[in-house]
């Protein structure tokens, strides 16, 4: 995104991120005091050496990114691939799915439900309104669902757009994404997002979902998703990869596993609690 010639503003100003948006709309974030690596995100060595305030212009000239009056100079950036090794977590998909369950199941606060609580009474109808659609393969209910869906809530990434966001990546789990790429109905996942989010959502919170569908997440995903493929299933590294999702934002981490959690049972639902052996 930031080519040489690109022009826009700053979109939102935060302690340690600050959101750039180009006149197309695309999104970048500088981010900085421990803000770690995502899809969207530029990760500075040090804190800026200005404010950059909301609505400050913004250009790329050659590899220096001019901000308001601020310069950093791009010319040492490492790139990083936002996008986990989804190939190799489809071969453990398995091992993903009951780790995920085995996670959920010991862990009260972590079932679904639990977790979306905190979203409020809306984004839990909504999402009960998908999942029946989805169950029923009601492709045409399920898009307005999704649209129902998308928005919903307030903040820079509302919680329907969280749940959205996790459910979205569970699907790059699935082989065949259960048919949304038929002509019948979805073509795509970014095609789905292509078509529900223009007017109904943030800018911001548009661009998180326009990465989650083509499979694009933040480091901390990318370490859930390693320890589920390669731990057992009540391991440490689980635990502590969902405590640092769980850490984003109000209940943004939370709301982003619940769709999670819920997209994995979808494709793989999880098998019956064994009863007591004896009494």
């Amino acid at each position: 995104m930031l080519r040489p010639g690109v022009t826009g503003r700053v979109l939102a100003s935060f302690e340690r991120v600050c959101d750039l948006v180009t006149g197309i709309g695309e999104v970048v974030a500088l981010a900085w005091d421990g803000i770690g690596n995502g899809p969207l995100n530029v990760v500075l060595e040090g804190r800026p050496d200005a404010v950059l305030p909301v609505g400050a212009r913004f250009f790329v000239n050659t590899c220096v990114l001019t901000v308001g009056d601020v310069t950093f100079d791009l010319a040492r950036a490492e790139l990083w691939d936002a996008r986990p090794d989804w190939d190799a977590l489809r071969a453990r998909r398995t091992q993903v799915a009951a780790a995920a369950c085995a996670a959920r199941r010991s862990n009260a606060g972590l079932q679904s439900g639990s977790l979306l609580k905190q979203a409020g009474p809306a984004v839990e109808a909504a999402v009960a309104a998908f999942r029946e659609a989805w169950q029923r393969g009601a492709r045409i209910e399920l898009m307005v669902a999704a649209s129902g869906l998308c928005g919903l809530g307030s903040g820079l990434t509302p919680a329907g757009d969280d749940w959205l966001a996790g459910w979205l990546l569970a699907q790059h789990l699935s082989e065949d994404l259960r048919g949304l790429r038929s002509t019948e109905g979805w073509h795509g996942l970014e095609g789905l997002i292509a078509d529900i989010t223009p007017g109904r959502t943030t800018t911001l919170s548009r661009a998180y979902l326009q990465c989650a569908a083509a499979g694009e997440a933040d480091e901390t995903w990318h370490a859930l998703l390693q320890a589920l493929a390669r731990d057992s299933m009540t391991s440490l590294p689980v635990y502590q990869s969902i405590d640092a999702i769980l850490s984003h934002g109000d209940t943004s981490g939370a709301t982003m596993l619940a769709g999670f959690f819920t997209g994995v049972a979808m494709s793989d639902p999880c098998p019956p609690t064994p009863a007591p052996d004896c009494c």
